[in-house]
């Protein structure tokens, strides 16, 4: 009895690609979508052949258009689930297959060892530089943030259906990602069940789930409120030192060492004193009553 009811919970520490409820959320709208397109197709070539063909000739002909397309209609919408998680990785996907193929590509002409040395000296030559790894380190987080963003909108629609009783509605379409000098920016495509109003309290969540600091949300257009700009912010450049351009401006500093002068926003600020300039009188005050 224990057996037969352990035998169909879930194991510990397994991972479903696609949940159950999500899937069988898809499995009725491939069912739907076979039906509308199937029909819709049948009537429609059925109608247009009918003028050129035979009237027998062309129901048969629009009935077997109509199952073709229903069932090809009904496979994309069954397997989108799977076909967007490769979507989500297919950056990841097709650097793994390039250096791969490389590899073998260069072990099937010398051998593998040269392969191996080869590898690691690009690596090596691409990690080492300091300029050349925060590059790769920066565009590494824009892969890190786009994956976290989606995990953190797929819980809070998990929870938005679980407590509303309604299908889960359509994640976010992640467009593009970007590194900044304080962390990434990434612009957001909403679909219908979500809105910006909706997402302002939760940027802490937010921050939480991409390792950040702080997550501010705005709009990216002025004329479709879908398009959303997410600034995630991991560290402040402006605590380092700054080198101030306005030295440049002096001529006898311009071919100088000390043009590069420092500025930092630790310094306190303090009052200018310009001891040769004197001060503008106070205003006397006006004479005469009122009229």
């Amino acid at each position: 009895m224990k057996a037969g009811s352990s035998s169909g919970r879930q194991m510990v520490g397994t991972v479903a690609l696609v949940e159950p409820p999500v899937s069988q959320w898809y499995i009725r709208r491939a069912k739907v979508a076979a039906l509308v397109v199937g029909l819709a197709l049948d009537v429609l070539v059925t109608a247009v052949l009918s003028v050129f063909y035979p009237l027998w000739l062309a129901v048969a002909l629009g009935a077997a258009s109509g199952v073709v397309c229903a069932v090809v209609a009904a496979v994309l919408v069954r397997i989108w689930p799977v076909a967007r998680v490769l979507w989500w990785w297919s950056f990841e996907i097709t650097a793994v297959t390039l250096v791969a193929t490389g590899w073998v590509v260069l072990a099937h002409a010398a051998t593998w060892w040269i392969a191996s040395v080869v590898l690691l000296a690009v690596t090596v030559a691409v990690l080492v530089p300091g300029r050349s790894r925060r590059f790769v380190w920066a565009w590494s987080w824009c892969l890190v943030v786009r994956h976290r963003l989606r995990l953190c909108f797929a819980t809070l629609v998990r929870s938005q259906s679980r407590v509303q009783g309604s299908p889960p509605p359509a994640l976010p379409l992640l467009l593009w990602a970007r590194p900044t000098h304080a962390g990434e920016r990434v612009w957001l495509w909403l679909r219908p069940g979500f809105a910006l109003e909706s997402l302002e309290g939760k940027g802490p969540l937010i921050a939480v789930a991409c390792y950040a600091k702080q997550v501010r949300m705005s709009g990216a257009s002025e004329r479709n409120a879908a398009l959303v700009r997410v600034d995630i912010t991991r560290r402040d450049p402006l605590t380092n030192l700054v080198d101030s351009p306005l030295a440049l401006l002096i001529p006898s500093l311009r071919h100088s060492e000390e043009a590069d002068v420092p500025v930092s926003p630790a310094v306190p600020q303090v009052g200018l004193d310009f001891a040769d300039i004197d001060e503008p009188p106070a205003p006397s005050p006006m004479r005469g009553g009122r009229r």
